[in-house]
C-alpha cells in the first residue's frame, strides 16, 4: 500500500499543491481539451483532485483508488493488490505529464517575443516572407515599447535581427551585408550580457565560498574596457556591478548606484533584488572593515528596495533582509522609521519563521533601549535553528546583554568560547572565510576587553595607554562585527579608569 507520506511526495501531488486557484482551473481546461488529452481516466482523476484542491484537505491513495473505481465497492485496505497500485500510478503519471505540459505552455505564453520568433520561423519555412515582415514589424514595436532592458531584451533583439538577416539571404537582398553587421552586433551584446549576468554572480559568491574566476572572464573584461562607447546600457550596468564586486572601489559603487537608481524601470523586481543584494553585501563588507559611511549607503538601498517592494522571497518578505534592515535602522537610530517598518511588514513574513524573527526584533530593540532583562527573555523564545546566522547573531547579542547588564556571574567567557569553537577553521561548518573571521575576531578581541574589565574590578594594574593601544588595535582589525559597540566599551573603560 502506498503510504500517506510517500503519496504526498509523489510528483503529481507536489505539483498539484503548488498550483494556485487560477492555474488549477486552467489546468482543468487543458485536460478537458482533446488537443492535449484523450484519456477519460485523466479527466476523472483531475475532477476528483479538484474537490481536494479547493478545500485543502489531505488525500490518501486508498481513497483515490476507491473514487477512481480501481478497487471494487466494499474493498478494504488489505485487499489492495500490486496491480491496483500500478493502475493508480499509471493514471497519476499521465496526469503528471499533462501538468508539466501545461506549465511549459503557460511559461511559453509569458515569453511573447520568443513565441513570435517561433511563428516567424514557421512562416520562413513556408517562404511566406511578406507575413514574416508584418509579424516582425509588430514584434519589434512591442519589444521597443517596453522599458525593460535586461538580458532577455538583448536575447530578443538578437533573435529579431537574425530573422531580418534570414529574410535578406532568402530574397538575395543587397541589404544582407548590413543586416549581417546588425546581427553580429546584436549577438555580441546578447552574449556579453549573458556572460556578465553570471560573472557578477561569481564575483559576489567568492566572498561566501571559494570559487575560481572563469579564464574567459578576463578576456570579456579586457574587451569591454577597450571597446569605448560601443556597449549598450544592459552590458554597461552588468559590467559596472562586476567592477564593484571585483575591485571594491567606492567610486565604482557610487557610479553604479546613481545609474541604477535612475533606471529602475529597466529591470524587473527579481533582477533589482539581485542587484540590491550584491550592493548591500558590498556595503556590509566595507562597513565591517571600518568604513562607517557605508552603513548609511546600505540603509538607503534597503529603503529603496522597500519602496519598490523587491525584498519578497516568493510570496513572503525575506526574513534575512528583515533582520538586516532592523539592525541597520537601529545602528543609525532611525527609531520612528523602524517602528513604522515593523508595523507594516511583520505580517509579510513566512509563518514558519515569523515568531522567531519577531522575538529577535523585540530582543534587539529592547537591548537598544537598555531593557536587558526583556531582551534576554525574548531571546529565550527563539527556537533552535540549524542556520548558523541565527545561532551566531543570538550568541553575540546575548554576550552584549550580559556585559551591559553588569551580570555578577559572567557566563561571557563560556559564550565567547562557544563562538571561537564554532568559528574554528577545523569546525565542520559551512560558512565563508570572511564570516568566520568577523565572528572569530569579535570573540578574540572582546576577550581582551573582558580581561581589562576584570583588572578594573579587582584593582589590578591598568593604564590609560594600555586601553588606548587597544583602541588602535581595533581600528586595524578587519573584518569584525559590532565595531561601534566594542569602541564604546573601550571608551567606558577609559572613563572608569579616570
Amino acid at each position: 500500500m502506498i503510504e500517506k507520506k510517500a503519496f504526498e511526495e509523489t510528483k503529481m501531488m507536489v505539483l498539484i499543491r503548488h498550483l494556485n486557484k487560477k492555474e488549477f482551473k486552467n489546468l482543468g481546461l487543458w485536460v478537458h481539451s482533446r488537443i492535449h488529452n484523450s484519456s477519460k481516466k485523466v479527466i476523472k482523476l483531475y475532477e476528483i483532485l479538484k474537490k481536494y484542491h479547493k478545500t485543502g484537505k489531505a488525500l490518501e491513495a486508498f481513497t483515490l483508488m476507491q473514487n477512481m473505481n480501481i478497487l471494487p465497492k466494499g474493498a478494504k485496505r488489505k485487499d489492495i493488490s500490486e496491480k491496483n497500485e500500478q493502475d493508480l500510478r499509471q493514471i497519476m503519471s499521465l496526469l503528471t505529464i499533462q501538468i508539466e505540459d501545461f506549465l511549459i505552455w503557460k511559461k511559453g505564453k509569458e515569453r511573447t517575443i520568443s513565441n513570435r520568433r517561433l511563428l516567424m520561423d514557421a512562416l520562413l519555412e513556408k517562404q511566406l516572407f511578406k507575413l514574416v515582415r508584418i509579424t516582425m514589424n509588430k514584434t519589434r514595436k512591442k519589444l521597443q515599447s517596453s522599458t525593460i532592458r535586461n538580458v532577455g531584451y538583448c536575447i530578443d533583439t538578437y533573435k529579431l535581427a537574425e530573422v531580418d538577416y534570414y529574410i535578406d539571404v532568402f530574397l538575395k537582398s543587397k541589404d544582407s551585408n548590413t543586416s549581417l553587421k546588425i546581427l553580429i552586433e546584436a549577438l555580441e551584446q546578447s552574449c556579453l550580457s549573458q556572460l556578465l549576468n553570471y560573472y557578477y554572480v561569481i564575483a559576489n559568491t567568492k566572498h561566501i565560498i571559494k570559487i575560481d574566476n572563469s579564464p574567459f572572464m578576463e578576456v570579456v573584461k579586457n574587451y569591454i574596457e577597450h571597446s569605448g562607447e560601443r556597449q549598450i546600457f544592459t552590458v554597461e550596468i552588468y559590467y559596472q556591478l562586476l567592477k564593484v564586486l571585483e575591485d571594491e572601489q567606492p567610486k565604482d559603487y557610487y557610479a553604479l548606484k546613481t545609474k541604477l537608481f535612475e533606471s529602475l524601470e529597466v529591470f524587473n523586481v527579481h533582477e533589482i533584488r539581485i542587484f540590491f543584494n550584491a550592493m548591500t553585501n558590498y556595503c556590509n563588507r566595507k562597513f565591517k572593515n571600518g568604513e562607517e559611511e557605508f552603513m548609511y549607503e546600505k540603509f538607503e538601498v534597503y529603503k529603496k528596495g522597500i519602496e519598490i517592494k523587491c525584498w519578497s522571497a516568493g510570496v513572503y518578505f525575506s526574513e534575512h533582509q528583515f533582520i538586516h534592515i532592523v539592525k541597520s535602522a537601529l545602528y543609525l537610530s532611525e527609531l520612528d522609521w523602524l517602528d513604522e517598518f515593523f508595523r507594516t511588514h511583520k505580517d509579510l513574513l513566512n509563518p514558519d519563521v515569523k515568531e522567531d524573527v519577531i522575538n529577535y526584533y523585540h530582543a534587539l530593540t529592547a537591548f537598544e533601549s537598555k531593557q536587558y532583562d526583556t531582551a534576554q527573555d525574548n531571546l529565550r523564545y527563539i527556537s533552535a535553528k540549524q542556520d548558523f546566522a541565527y545561532y551566531m547573531e543570538s550568541k553575540v547579542l546575548l554576550i552584549k546583554i550580559y556585559y551591559d547588564n553588569n551580570e555578577k556571574e559572567y557566563p561571557i567567557d563560556s559564550e565567547l568560547e562557544n563562538i571561537r569553537r564554532y568559528t574554528s577553521p577545523t569546525a565542520d561548518k559551512k560558512m565563508s572565510e570572511t564570516v568566520r573571521q568577523q565572528y572569530s575576531n569579535f570573540a578574540n578581541f572582546f576577550k581582551r576587553i573582558i580581561n581589562r574589565k576584570k583588572k578594573l574590578i579587582y584593582k589590578e594594574p591598568l593604564t590609560e595607554t594600555n586601553l588606548k593601544d587597544l583602541q588602535k588595535d581595533l581600528t586595524k582589525l578587519n573584518p569584525i562585527i559590532e565595531r561601534k559597540w566594542l569602541e564604546e566599551k573601550i571608551t567606558e573603560l577609559i572613563q572608569e579608569l579616570k
